[in-house]
């Protein structure tokens, strides 16, 4: 067995520990453990113990062990009980109860549970792993968990490592609009193993506002919720510029029909005096001047008719223009601007 004399060696001063001699100095007993009766309980289970470990029986002893303590605590029987807890897998809770019976054995100068402990102690405190859990989505209310145990926030958010066994183990996260988080991780010896959780948010859960309710009327009494909610007021139509283009554009279009008839009128008059000099009458030379004159001056009319309204149009608020209405009348020997404004 490995370093069986050293287990042997504690395992005496164990034996010795728990004699009625040094009981004073273990810690207080309770109660119903006090007297001689209780003395012998503890020695007996000890005993029992130190037999059931030296068969490899390491779970049976620990459980004698873990009894005896409900009696009495000495350096002796905590180095036991960490080496039970090492030789059963338990890394990081034997390395704690290595160290405990260190400190005990040095605080009552027992020079023998000391070094014994120091065999174990040191090997051990390379072979225990470590683990450091960092939660990388700021999520409030952030449940971490190892194992089913939730983890310390203050580990949680600063990344600090800490002893566990080798193995595998479960880390979980969860947090109130987020999926949860389950990630499986193995834990070799002597290796610190950090796990980064990145909590994922749920879609469609936007927080609603809560709303507060209305303030009571003036006979104390709430007012009760209307069960008609009206739409919302619909909200100023555009200004639309449509129809003051479609005006301006005629306007113009009716001032060049009146320039270019005007033009062809006076054109018309100078070859009807030209040809007039030579003819008795002239009289059909006439009527298309004078029809050439009306063409121009019904476009100057429509083009000014038009004008005015686009100026109205354009100057008008957005109400005024949806109620705005023309119409424009044209025909032989008549130009006429119909509307409403």
């Amino acid at each position: 067995m490995r370093n069986l004399r050293a287990i042997l060696l504690a395992a005496s001063v164990g034996l010795l520990a728990l004699a009625p001699a040094s009981l004073a100095h273990a810690q207080p007993a309770p109660a119903s453990a006090a007297g001689a009766a209780g003395k012998e309980r503890a020695k007996k289970l000890f005993e029992e113990g130190v037999e059931l470990e030296k068969k490899a029986d390491y779970a049976s002893a620990l459980a004698k062990y873990k009894e005896a303590e409900q009696i009495t605590v000495t350096a002796g029987l905590r180095f036991h009980t960490g080496y039970c807890l090492e030789m059963t897998g338990k890394l990081a809770a034997a390395l704690e109860e290595y160290e405990a019976a260190d400190r005990m054995a040095r605080d009552q100068n027992k020079q023998e549970v000391h070094a014994a402990t120091a065999v174990r102690l040191e090997p051990l405190r390379v072979r225990v792993p470590q683990i450091a859990i960092r939660l990388g989505t700021p999520a409030k209310d952030a449940d971490v968990q190892l194992d089913g145990v939730t983890v310390a926030a203050s580990l949680v958010d600063g990344g600090k490592a800490f002893r566990l066994d080798p193995g595998e183990h479960n880390v979980t996260a969860r947090a109130p609009g987020y999926k949860a988080f389950s990630r499986k991780v193995q834990v070799p010896e002597s290796v610190t193993t950090t796990v980064d959780v990145s909590l994922e948010r749920i879609t469609g859960t936007a927080v609603v506002p809560a709303v507060a309710p209305p303030p009571p009327t003036s006979g104390g009494e709430a007012a009760a919720p209307s069960s008609v909610s009206e739409p919302p007021a619909e909200g100023a139509h555009g200004r639309s510029r449509l129809l003051p283009i479609a005006t301006t554009a005629g306007a113009v279009v009716l001032a060049g029909t009146g320039v270019a008839m005007f033009l062809v009128a006076g054109s018309a008059q100078t070859k009807a005096q030209e040809d007039c000099a030579t003819k008795l009458s002239c009289d059909d030379r006439r009527g298309r001047v004078r029809t050439f004159d009306a063409l121009a001056l019904g476009g100057f009319i429509g083009a000014v008719g038009l004008g005015v309204v686009s100026v109205i149009l354009w100057t008008s608020k957005p109400s005024e223009q949806a109620a705005a209405t023309a119409r424009l009348q044209a025909g032989p020997g008549t130009f006429a601007l119909e509307g409403s404004f």
